[in-house]
């Protein structure tokens, strides 16, 4: 009855997989071995990518019970798309992604599969397990980014990995131990527990490591036995000293620490005997061992006590995933706030970048679930996003200036001109060089884009006044050059914004000490720039800020006021406008109340985070004529020319309102 049972099952798998005469993908052969070559057919239509002349494909493969990710080469050929992929000898089924651009077709998210058969007809090896697990993501043995949405029932997960087992014991039962015990859990709960510990009876006949730490995994969930976790977990530590469980108990010990110092010390025994290179990835992740978060603690010490070339012979050991946040914490950080030179952060810095360049052709094993092409898309921008912008201004700023250009150039294949710092970056690059014409393209394209600061737009007046004679005529030059689009498209997004509420009462002095009372105000457009002078961002945007101020410098009824508050410094009054004076902003400052007892200058701000649901600066806010709030804009997106486009249209919509 059993065999019947089974017999049925399987017959019942392979009408599943037979090939759908309407499918848009097919198989050839249809009923493909391991180790033979396949042709995969592909026609669009009807897909999202319909018509697409730029298609690519993705192929997931299920080998040895770990997946492998790799893309295919496409040839088009009248509409239809076809490609020859040589299947492994260990693979049990495969799967494909098909792209143009952003756009993706997975089959509405079921995905095209084949599973392979062995020669007795059955599906091969990984044929079952894989088509279970992929589409199970909250189990934790997909594929990232493919079928995540997905999300099949227990008692499926349980049924495929069953038939895994079933059919290939010898192959399957070690390995797929963890995710049957809890599948058959979530299904029965504690029913399950008495074939739940015939698992564990048989994976104590052979107690090597792997098989220990997935006992140790059953113990602990489903049968959440912490008497046997505990003596088995004693038992690994001792036979493993440096295995996977003493790793995870090490990283855990450094992460529950609270004393900083001890912290860094943790972190130098734990690499040194758990060299990231050595570690196990797939159980780190599972486990939640992040090495970054090892590797920051140390790179935040040699900051702490400015020793670079410690940092620097750290940056040469990184894992890929790590740059990133290691460098924004410790080069980006430093340089836009000025708190290192950039001398000092370039040796560093130029290490990290070399580090992340040996991974440019390997791809790292954390991005596992990405094919070699996607890796080299993913890379480019983490390369150009995390790294480059920053590290063109190291180099300018420490005369290195024909590698910064060179990076420059590099970066801008990737953002196309929608970036202001790189556009400002290489415009200034460029006029150092004396190179006018590539200038010229750079400014005209960023203005396009609405992405240039202060500078660009001098150099666009130098230009413009260098081919006319005269800068008559440039504001309505520079107009010309803006995308249109992108004007018409943002003005309709504020209008969509756009509020009405009663704004709280407030009374503050400028920098002289003169009192600025709100209700006095009436009759006048009002901006209020919330800012501090830690703040990053908040100083970033000033440029912007100071066209905007400019434009409106004759228009009587628009005031402007940078509310500066959060401030913690004895002496913030006297270094916020001395700031203000050696940067040359028109600005009229205003400083936030200190309530007694309060240590920072936050009590307007408060009120007004309460009367909006607000947080965080920098918080700009336009108000009309009658005292009401219309705007509230959050953060600086980069752009000097966007953001001074972008409250000028804000004040103008208010200046309409009734």
């Amino acid at each position: 009855m059993k065999k019947m049972l089974l017999g049925f099952i399987l017959l019942f798998a392979q009408v599943l997989f037979a090939q759908d005469p309407n499918s848009r993908v097919k198989f050839e052969p249809q009923r493909a071995k391991p180790g033979q070559e396949i042709i995969i057919t592909y026609n669009p239509e009807g897909s999202p990518l319909a018509g697409k002349k730029d298609i690519k494909a993705v192929v997931y493969t299920y080998e040895n019970y770990l997946w492998q990710v790799n893309d295919l080469a496409l040839k088009e050929e009248k509409g239809i798309w076809k490609a020859n992929f040589k299947l492994s000898n260990t693979c049990g089924m495969l799967s494909i992604k098909f792209t143009s651009g952003a756009l993706e077709d997975t089959n509405n998210d079921q995905s095209y599969t084949q599973m392979l058969v062995d020669d007795s007809g059955r599906f091969a090896p990984g044929g079952y397990a894989g088509w279970g697990l992929m589409r199970a993501s909250n189990y934790g043995y997909g594929v990232k980014n493919y079928l995540e949405k997905q999300n099949i029932s227990d008692s499926a997960v349980y049924f495929w990995l069953n038939q895994e087992i079933s059919f290939h014991p010898k192959e399957a039962s070690e390995v797929l131990s963890v995710p049957f015990c809890q599948a058959l859990f979530n299904m029965q709960r504690e029913s399950s527990f008495p074939r739940i510990n015939r698992v564990v009876s048989f994976l104590k006949k052979n107690p090597s490591e792997p098989n220990m730490m997935r006992l140790l995994s059953i113990y602990q969930r489903p049968l959440n036995n912490k008497i046997a976790s505990d003596s088995l977990e004693n038992v690994i530590l001792s036979t493993y000293p440096s295995g996977d469980l003493a790793r995870l108990k090490a990283y855990q010990q450094l992460n529950f620490e609270r004393d900083f110092g001890k912290k860094v010390e943790l972190s130098k025994s734990f690499l040194k005997q758990f060299p990231y290179r050595e570690a196990d990835y797939t159980f780190n992740e599972k486990r939640m061992i992040n090495y970054t978060n090892v590797y920051l603690f140390l790179a935040i010490q040699a900051m702490m006590q400015k020793d670079y070339a410690r940092l620097e012979a750290l940056s040469a050991e990184l894992p890929a995933i790590s740059i990133p946040t290691i460098y924004y914490k410790c080069i980006d950080i430093a340089h836009k706030r000025k708190d290192v030179d950039d001398a000092s952060l370039l040796a560093p810095a130029k290490a990290m970048f070399i580090r992340m360049e040996s991974f440019k052709n390997q791809r790292p094993v954390e991005y596992w679930y990405l094919s070699p092409e996607e890796w080299t898309a993913e890379y480019e921008k983490l390369y150009s996003q995390n790294l480059a912008l920053t590290q063109i201004g190291i180099l300018r700023n420490t005369g290195n200036f024909e590698e910064a250009l060179a990076l420059a150039n590099r970066a801008q294949k990737f953002f196309q001109f929608k970036s202001a710092l790189l556009n400002n970056e290489q415009a200034l690059l460029l006029d150092y060089f004396k190179k006018y014409d590539l200038l010229q393209d750079v400014l005209v394209k960023s203005m396009h884009e609405n992405q240039s600061s202060p500078e660009m737009l001098e150099l666009l007046k130098k230009d413009y006044i260098r081919a006319r004679g005269s800068e008559n005529g440039f504001d309505t030059y520079v107009s010309g050059l803006k995308n249109p689009e992108l004007a018409t498209k943002e003005l309709d997004e504020l209008k969509s914004i756009m509020i009405n509420k009663v704004m709280p009462d407030w009374t503050m002095k400028d920098g002289n000490g003169k009192v600025v009372k709100f209700k006095d105000l009436r009759g006048k457009t009002i901006l209020m720039d919330f800012w501090a002078t830690w703040c990053v961002p908040c100083k970033a945007s000033f440029p912007g800020m100071k066209l905007a101020v400019e434009k409106y410098k004759n228009d009587p009824n628009v005031v402007f006021f940078f509310v500066d508050t959060e401030e913690r410094s004895p002496n913030y009054k006297q270094e916020i406008m001395q700031y203000i004076k050696d940067n040359n902003y028109p600005f009229t400052v205003l400083f936030d109340n200190k309530l007694p007892n309060e240590k920072a200058n936050d009590e307007v701000f408060k009120r007004i985070c309460k009367a909006f649901t607000i947080s965080g600066i920098p918080q700009k806010l336009i108000i009309d004529k009658n005292g009401k709030l219309r705007f509230i804009t959050v953060g600086f997106k980069g752009s000097a020319t966007g953001l001074a486009d972008e409250i000028s249209a804000m004040i103008e919509l208010t200046k309409k309102a009734e």
